[in-house]
């Protein structure tokens, strides 16, 4: 039987193939985090850090016969966007990476999957990207561990016999506690919070802010896809829904979805304004008999995210929005309606006590 081990199994897109991969029921599957998981209950759970290479050597020393991985790892600075371009920061995701590569040199694996994003064409450098952005258009002129992880996977690969394949979501979307970079968690929260303060929902981004996003479950099916479709391997792929997202427009549906008024635009900043409101945050949890009741241990940097994506007031004269012919062609056309998709995330965190549920 296959195993598969996801690393970074309690992130947006970790859980989905955790939940995706132990529904299965073909497969060993043992997911990687340094937080307990409260999902997958069959599924091996092993705590690591991959920033420690002996405790990452020693977690990994009993799935020395994995067969698959799909790395889902990241380390991120406080300070979210810059940490984005910081050299050490570089350095340090790409070690993670070889620790994981030095605890598995030996195993039988048949496929690696690495994770990326539009990062991968500068749109986190201030320059404007290449639109529609292709696989051919990365940039490799600036700090960016994406390609030196890739070098790394692509070396190793061809030392072990290994397959491999990137993919470049878009602004992704899914359930996770505490992830650096979770829309449905900050959209929710920053909803609530407006509600539970009789306030209507004001939405705090640019009226022309539009973009592409990406459902975590979409990532995990295309994942299974590359496994078995040889002309997947060695390729980058990006990987979107199929749909544009007009934030301002969301927020009408978002209002709906929590029963509450939708309000006149506003400059207010979510990472700014919203972490004030963590003991109002704690009073809900109490009330609701939430799960989560520190409010940054549920949204973590995503307020900081949140500037940079939905809330932004300073959007790109064109939007990056990135090309997802290449992956149709190869053969996935799998395709998801963000919206939906949005709503259906938060419904599950409302049925997991992550959020109060929608009233809509």
């Amino acid at each position: 039987m296959d195993k598969v081990l996801v690393v970074g199994a309690l992130g947006v897109v970790g859980r989905a193939a955790m939940e995706r991969f132990a529904a299965r029921g073909d497969l060993q599957v043992v997911g990687l985090a340094r937080r307990a998981a409260d999902f997958a209950p069959d599924a091996t759970w092993i705590s690591a850090d991959l920033r420690d290479r002996d405790a990452t050597l020693a977690a990994l020393a009993p799935h020395r016969d994995t067969t698959h991985v799909v790395y889902a790892a990241l380390n991120e600075k406080p300070d979210l966007v810059q940490g984005w371009r910081d050299a050490d920061n570089v350095a340090l995701n790409t070690q993670m990476l070889r620790n994981l590569l030095d605890a598995l040199d030996g195993a039988p694996l048949q496929h690696l999957t690495l994770l990326q994003g539009t990062k991968a064409y500068g749109v986190h450098t201030g320059r404007p990207m290449r639109v529609p952005a292709r696989e051919h258009d990365a940039l490799r002129d600036h700090a960016n561990f994406y390609f030196d992880q890739q070098d790394l996977v692509a070396e190793r690969a061809e030392r072990a016999g290994f397959r491999w394949t990137v993919f470049r979501p878009q602004i992704v979307l899914g359930v996770a506690l505490g992830s650096a970079m979770n829309p449905v968690a900050a959209l929710g929260a920053y909803a609530v919070l407006s509600r539970e303060r009789g306030q209507p929902l004001a939405f705090p981004g640019h009226p022309h802010l539009l973009t592409e996003c990406t459902d975590a479950r979409l990532i995990a099916s295309a994942v299974e896809w590359a496994w078995r479709e040889p002309r997947a391997h060695g390729e980058a792929f990006n990987v979107a829904n199929g749909d544009v997202i007009v934030w301002g427009t969301f927020f009408e549906r978002l209002a709906s979805h929590f029963a509450m008024p939708l309000g006149e635009p506003t400059a207010s900043r979510p990472s700014e304004e919203m972490p004030r409101h963590a003991a109002l945050w704690r009073s809900i949890a109490e009330r609701d008999a939430l799960r989560v009741a520190d409010l940054d241990a549920l949204v973590g940097l995503s307020w900081q995210y949140a500037d940079a994506t939905w809330a932004s007031r300073r959007p790109f004269p064109v939007p990056p929005l990135v090309s997802t012919i290449k992956l149709r062609q190869f053969g996935f056309g799998e395709c998801v309606d963000s919206e939906e998709c949005i709503v259906e995330h938060l419904e599950a965190m409302g049925d997991l006590r992550y959020l109060p549920k929608g009233r809509g």
